[in-house]
C-alpha cells in the first residue's frame, strides 16, 4: 500500500458530528450526481431476498435447493436459527453504538489513516475530490493474529474487545458451516472451501450512518462488491438502509428481521466458480430521522493461496473466466481501489478468453 503521507484526501468531515451541528443541507462533496443518487425509480422496495434456515442446512433436501437458488440468483440471503446467541449480538450491537456515541476525542485515539483500513475514520478514501460516504467507521483485523493493531481495538466500551473477540469465534465458525453447505449446492465436498482457504482471513467494519438533512442526495456506503469469499452483516432493525442491486438492474432493500444474519458472497467466491455464484453490488442509504448500524465481518482465504476457477466449473460452454492469482494481492488491490461497483474484479477478468493463445493456460484447469 502506498505510504500513508503520499494519500491526499482533503477536508474530511465527521459526519456525526456534522449532524450533531443541526445542518439542513450537506457539503458539496457528500452530494452525489444523476444515477449515482439513492433516489428514482430504480429501487424495488416490495422484493425481498431469500431467508435460509441455518439449522435445516445440515438435512439436505429443500433447504439446501433454497440456498442453492440464493446463491445462482441473489448473491444475498438472511440466515435465521444461524447458532449464534440472540444475547451475543444484542451485546455486540450494544457496544458499538456505546462506542460512536463516545466524544469525538476520544473516538480519533484509533485514527484511520489516510489511504489505510484499519481504525476509525472514513475507508477507500484517496483523492482531494472524491465523493464521501456519510458514514463513520470503526475498521479492525481479526485473525490470523498477525492482521492484527491491537493499538486500534477501543478500550473503551470495556467490555469491547472482550466482546468482540467472542463474537468473532461465532461468526467465523458461522462462515465455515456456510461455506460447507455451499460447496455441496455445487456438488463439491463439504470441506472443499476449508481446506483451501488455510488460515482464513477475518476483519470486522462496524459502520454508523446519522440522519442525513439531505438523504436522497447522499450515499451511505458506495455501490461495491465484497472482496471476501462470504461476507455476514448484521444490522440494527431501525431501518432498511442495505440495498441490493438484482440481475434486473434494481435495487431491492433488505429488510431487518431481529437477530437474523445478513450473508452474501464475495469476489472470491465468484472466481472460484467461474462466475456460476456471483458477488453482488450492494450500497448502503441514509435516512433523514432515524440512525442506523450495522456490524460486518468479511472472511476470505489466506494472503497466500492462489485462486482461479476450479476445474469442475470450465468448460466449453463455460469457458474459464478468470486468471489465476495470489489472494494477497487481490486483498492489496481490493483496500487501495476506490469502492466503485465491481470494478476491483476487471483485476482477474480474462478479457476475450477467445484471442488467448491456446497453449497458455491462464487458470491452470486441466
Amino acid at each position: 500500500m502506498a505510504a500513508a503521507a503520499e494519500v491526499k484526501i482533503g477536508q474530511v468531515d465527521d459526519v456525526q458530528e456534522l449532524h450533531r451541528t443541526g445542518l439542513e443541507t450537506v457539503p458539496d462533496r457528500y452530494i452525489r450526481e444523476g444515477d449515482d443518487r439513492p433516489g428514482g425509480d430504480n429501487v424495488c422496495a416490495l422484493a425481498h431476498i431469500p431467508v435460509i434456515d441455518a439449522g435445516e442446512l445440515p438435512r439436505g433436501g429443500d433447504e439446501l435447493d433454497k440456498l442453492r437458488l440464493a446463491c445462482e440468483e441473489w448473491g444475498f440471503f438472511q440466515v435465521v436459527n444461524h447458532g449464534i446467541e440472540e444475547a451475543l449480538l444484542d451485546e455486540m450491537e450494544k457496544l458499538a453504538r456505546e462506542f460512536f456515541m463516545l466524544p469525538l476525542e476520544e473516538k480519533e485515539k484509533y485514527p484511520m489513516e489516510p489511504g489505510g483500513i484499519q481504525g476509525y475514520g472514513h475507508a477507500f478514501v484517496f483523492s482531494e475530490d472524491q465523493k464521501l460516504d456519510w458514514c463513520n467507521m470503526l475498521a479492525l483485523g481479526v485473525e490470523p493474529a498477525f492482521i492484527r493493531q491491537p493499538k486500534l481495538w477501543p478500550t473503551n466500551p470495556s467490555k469491547f474487545k472482550e466482546t468482540l473477540e467472542s463474537y468473532s469465534v461465532e461468526v467465523r465458525a458461522l462462515c465455515q458451516r456456510l461455506l460447507a453447505h455451499i460447496a455441496e449446492t455445487l456438488g463439491l465436498a463439504p470441506a472443499t472451501f476449508g481446506d483451501m482457504f488455510g488460515e482464513a482471513v477475518q476483519a470486522v467494519r462496524m459502520n454508523f450512518y446519522p440522519p442525513c438533512p439531505r438523504p436522497e442526495l447522499v450515499l451511505g456506503l458506495s455501490a461495491h462488491s465484497d472482496g471476501s469469499a462470504v461476507t455476514v452483516l448484521q444490522q440494527d432493525v431501525s431501518c432498511a438502509g442495505l440495498q441490493v442491486l438484482d440481475k434486473g438492474g434494481a435495487w431491492v432493500p433488505v429488510h431487518p428481521i431481529p437477530h437474523a444474519l445478513v450473508i452474501n458472497l464475495g469476489d472470491s467466491l465468484e472466481v472460484l466458480t467461474n462466475g456460476r455464484y456471483k458477488s453482488v453490488e450492494h450500497r448502503a442509504v441514509t435516512d433523514g430521522e432515524r440512525e442506523r448500524l450495522s456490524v460486518v465481518t468479511f472472511y476470505a482465504p489466506a494472503y497466500d493461496v492462489e485462486l482461479g476457477p476450479l476445474p469442475e466449473f470450465v468448460t466449453d460452454e463455460a469457458p474459464c473466466r478468470y486468471r489465476r492469482f495470489n489472494h494477497g494481492e487481490y486483498s492489496r488491490h481490493y483496500v487501495t481501489s476506490r469502492l466503485e461497483g465491481k470494478k476491483t474484479l476487471d483485476f482477474a477478468k480474462i478479457v476475450d478468453h477467445q484471442a488467448m493463445d491456446p497453449e497458455e493456460d491462464p487458470c491452470s484447469c486441466n
